[in-house]
């Protein structure tokens, strides 16, 4: 891939990322301010579908990104430049302050990451005991409006303690992102997931859709490491 192509895949995976609208050509020529033509941009997009990086709904004509699309874009982010604002910092930091039972604060500590985030929030102490919250958060995403994406995500958390257990074992002590197949919560999903606590016997996970922030949940996990 070269320069531009990659910028033209970090421009749409962006734009898909703040509007859930299939991006085209004529979009990222009057709205990103290139200097290249519609017909060169329409080319290069062309080239990253049949790469594999972009996808075609039937029903539109612009182009959405696929789980190779978000894995290029997330291996040239520059996670070390990026930093949680203040406010959401500071009010996380005050559950730790106010509240002294150790799980009761990771509770809060998720909730208060559903509420940033808008997306759901898996805690694991072991993995026999979880608790997880903002699934509702999930089912009001357009991502998921059609009834059998929804039956799909439904199931894999049916299914949360069987597969749980195997997902201990690909998470490490250092925030990573999972997406798709990478983990066994369903195709559709993105999970950014850490080990935390005594031996990092605990886990704490963002789960969402793969058009999720990807910038702003990192530094959420980050500062959420931090504290716990």
């Amino acid at each position: 891939m070269d320069n531009r192509q990659a910028q033209l895949l970090t421009l749409l995976i962006e734009n898909y990322i703040n509007t859930a609208e299939p991006v085209g050509s004529r979009f990222l020529v009057h709205n990103a301010e290139l200097n290249w033509s519609e017909a060169t941009v329409r080319n290069e997009l062309r080239w990253l579908e049949e790469a594999g990086f972009l996808t075609h709904p039937h029903t539109s004509a612009g182009r959405v990104p696929t789980a190779q699309g978000y894995r290029y874009y997330i291996e040239g982010l520059d996670f070390d430049s990026l930093q949680l604002p203040k406010k959401e910092s500071a009010e996380l930091e005050k559950i730790f302050q106010t509240e002294r039972d150790w799980e009761a604060a990771c509770k809060l500590l998720a909730k208060a990451m559903v509420g940033f985030s808008e997306e759901m929030v898996l805690l694991a102490f072991s993995p026999e005991k979880v608790y997880y919250t903002g699934l509702a958060n999930l089912f009001q995403k357009p991502d998921f409006g059609e009834q059998s994406i929804l039956v799909d995500v439904s199931a894999a958390f049916d299914a949360l303690e069987e597969v749980l257990p195997d997902f201990f074992d690909l998470v490490g002590a250092a925030p990573k992102y999972f997406l798709g197949g990478e983990h066994p919560f369903g195709d559709m999903l993105t999970v950014l997931s850490t080990r935390f606590g005594k031996a990092d016997q605990s886990l704490i996970a963002i789960v969402g859709p793969q058009r999720m922030d990807y910038k702003y949940n990192w530094d959420l996990m980050r500062k959420v490491v931090e504290l716990i």
